[in-house]
Order: structure tokens, then sequence, then C-alpha cells
């Protein structure tokens, strides 16, 4: 498993890094792409979980990366086993990226000729870069918590993901401070990601958090947190997801209904005692959905809303109802 590897890091703001011999560097905030290459033992998975790691006792600073990485977020590595040593030449293809600067001379190349091993990058390239210029394919490497967090409240959207699946790994361990960003975070797109990560993280430690967060001022934030209560197949927040029928945003209103047909008979009661809210679009949506789970128990409410003073509403019920096999006549062959 020996071979190459490129390493994606963050500063959240600039830095002056006192590097070995390279002295004083004044970096500036953003995104970082550093090659390099693994040939002792272990190979890549070893270089690249020392990487991931801050310094600490069983981790001293030993390369240059390493004082980058203990001021950096962690956003991503990519690498590619292969007998010959590629890193000067990725370090080249980095280097020639849109917008792509040196602004450490001499980082990581004090053993060959490269101006540089590091390149600040304007935005960090997709996958598929990495794969058509390098043959480099992402590598899951493990980074503590507080990384996680600082990835899920900065970066691109890709670095986001990876980082809300991560935080899925750690189970009920990462609940409490997901969930203090989901109701504490002062921008929504932060509170979007951390209900997307609750999402991933599931268990019902994650639901109390999530049915707060159905009252969020931002739709798009509601709709997300009403998606992951779904996707959690959380049937205690039922009652909760079908309050938001009536959301006064159409799409939020649409994604609770889908939530709780995702978790199926346990909100067939919910939705039942929405067949009476005073808003046509509610009912309509209840119904919609009563209709997908098919749970028998929705049919006597179903029936009585056949004289439902909204068309729509008499229309779908009578899809439903259908669904659910009630009128139809079976002829023997």
């Amino acid at each position: 498993m020996i071979g190459s590897y490129v390493l994606a890091l963050r500063l959240g703001a600039p830095r002056t890094l006192h590097v070995g011999r390279l002295g004083a560097l004044d970096l500036p905030a953003g995104w970082y792409l550093y090659a390099g290459s693994a040939r002792g033992s272990g190979g890549l998975p070893a270089r690249l979980a020392r990487h991931g790691r801050r310094l600490g006792p069983d981790k001293r600073a030993r390369w240059h990366i390493d004082y980058l990485r203990e001021q950096a977020i962690w956003g991503g590595a990519w690498g590619c086993a292969a007998g010959e040593r590629q890193e000067c030449a990725w370090a080249a293809a980095l280097r020639g990226l849109p917008g792509a600067q040196v602004v450490a001379p001499g980082f990581g190349s004090s053993d060959c000729r490269c101006s540089t091993h590091l390149v600040y990058v304007p935005v960090l390239p997709d996958d598929g870069w990495f794969f058509a210029a390098l043959s480099a394919e992402r590598i899951a490497v493990p980074v503590s918590l507080e990384d996680l967090l600082a990835n899920l409240t900065s970066g691109d959207d890709e670095s986001r993901e990876a980082a809300a699946q991560a935080l899925g790994c750690l189970g009920d361990s990462s609940v409490e401070p997901v969930a203090n960003l989901l109701i504490g975070a002062q921008d929504a797109e932060t509170r979007w990601w951390a209900a997307r990560a609750l999402a991933e993280i599931g268990g019902e430690a994650a639901v109390g958090p999530l049915v707060q967060a159905l009252d969020d001022a931002e739709p798009d934030v509601r709709a997300c947190a009403a998606l992951a209560l779904g996707h959690i197949g959380a049937g205690s927040a039922a009652t909760a997801l079908a309050a938001r029928l009536a959301d006064g945003s159409a799409f939020v209103a649409g994604i609770a209904a889908d939530a709780l047909t995702m978790i199926g008979s346990p909100a067939v009661g919910a939705l039942t005692a929405s067949l009476q809210a005073p808003q046509a679009g509610a009912r309509l949506l209840a119904v919609r959905a009563l209709g997908r789970i098919g749970d028998e128990q929705a049919v006597e409410p179903l029936c009585r809303l056949l004289d439902d003073p909204s068309y729509l509403v008499c229309y779908h019920v009578e899809e439903a109802l259908e669904a659910l096999g009630v009128g139809m006549i079976y002829v023997a062959p």
C-alpha cells in the first residue's frame, strides 16, 4: 500500500505558522492542497491516519504538513497505491489548478526540486478531477469529532456531506454537539447541515432536537428536520410532523407528508386526526399519505371524508380508498 496522496486542509482565518527551517509563514484563510507520498511501514493507511490526528503524545511535528494540520480543518484525502513516487508530478498538477497560488515556497519540497508541494486554491476540485488528473480516489480517514463539527459548519457541500456521514458512524456520542448546532447556530445553513447530520446519526436521542427544529424560522431547516425524522422512522414525532401539514410553506408541508409516509403505520393516528384540519391543503396531504401507507385503520376515517367540501380532497379520498381495496369488485375467472 505504498503510494502518493493529496490532503485537503482549510484555514478558517489567516494564520502565521512557524514551520521548522522555513520560519514564519503568513497563510491566508481558505483551502490548501498538499501532495505527499507514503513509503514507510504501514503505507498509505498509516500515513493518512497520522495526518488525520492532531499533535499529541503519539504524534510530534515531523514534517512541514504537521504544522499546518495543527491549525487547519480536515477536508479530505485522495490517494493511489503505486510503487513509483508521484508526489512531485501531482504537486505540479495542483499548482496548475485555476486560481492556485504558491503561498509557502519550499513547503514539503525540501528533498526535491519542486517550488512547493502545498498550494492555496479558491475552491476544492471534485472527486472526478482527482481521478481524471491524478488517477487518485478519495480515501476515508478517521478524524476527530472537533474536526467533523468544524467541517459541518464550514467548507464546501461535499466536505459537509462527508462530515455528516462520518458523524453518523459515531452514534449517540455526537448527538449533543450536533443538536447544539441545530438549535443554537445563527446561520440557517449550519442548522440545515446539523439536521442532515442528525438524520445520519439517528436513534431516539436525535428525535427531540429535530422535533424542536420543526418550528425553525427558516423553511428549508424545517423541511430538512422533517425529512430527517422520516428517515429515522420516528413514530413519536408523528403528531409534530402532522402539525406541519398546515405549514405556511407548501414545500415544508409536502416534505412533512412524505416523512409521515416514511414512518408508516405508527403515523396513521396523527394523520387521521389531521383529516379534521380546517385547512383543505392539510386534509389533502393527510389523505394522500394515508393512501400511500395503506393501513386498514384509515378506511373508516377516510370514508367519513367522502363528503368533504373540497373537490380535490374528495377525489383523493376515493383514490386512497381504492388503493386500500375499498369498493373493488373481484370476479372469479
